[in-house]
């Protein structure tokens, strides 16, 4: 198989985001049930968005979303989080698909998540609990700051792994 044969791609890119769903839905740490968890389903957005661009990256996010919503929300689903996971996708794919090395990549690695923990994660999932009838107190905004801030070098550090083993990954997948 190759990168460019479609039905590979669409193949990897299903696995993907059937990883994002049990990694987002599985994987999960309620800190406030129902308002505030921290997952990994960013981790196979991360992998889509290194190996296969944005684009790619972004339909793995639409896809895995709107699935994820549909086994396991009963019902909730808001059209908000799939842009949310749309945009997580598109950042990692923007800064995480070339290769680089060294501080380079420690930058990209960095920025990509500050994107993606401030505009996503503290931001539009913010916006999108408020606009559902959650958190709707000073309080509730500045816990999910706080959590976002803290669990921000954790979800670097956890990109940057998946980054080592880039070469290990693109081989398995024949990028």
């Amino acid at each position: 198989m190759h990168k460019n044969n479609p039905a590979f791609r669409v193949a990897m890119l299903g696995v993907l985001a059937a990883l994002n769903v049990i990694a987002a839905e599985i994987l999960k740490f309620p800190v406030i049930p129902k308002v505030l968890e921290l997952n990994f389903g960013f981790v196979p957005l991360a992998v889509a968005g290194m190996l296969f661009g944005p684009v790619s990256a972004v339909l793995v996010g639409i896809v895995g979303d709107i699935v994820g919503a549909a086994i396991f929300s009963a019902g909730d689903f808001y059209f908000g989080y799939t842009l949310t996971a749309a945009l997580t996708g598109l950042f990692y794919g923007l800064f995480l698909h070339k290769p680089a090395e060294g501080k380079r990549r420690v930058v990209l690695v960095l920025i990509a998540q500050a994107l993606v923990s401030l505009i996503c994660f503290a931001g539009l999932n913010t916006l999108w609990a408020w606009q559902m009838g959650y958190g709707r107190s000073e309080a509730y905004i500045r816990t999910r700051l706080l959590v976002n801030l803290v669990a921000y070098p954790i979800y670097c550090l956890a990109v940057l792994l998946i980054w080592r083993y880039r070469k290990n990954l693109e081989r398995a997948v024949r990028v």
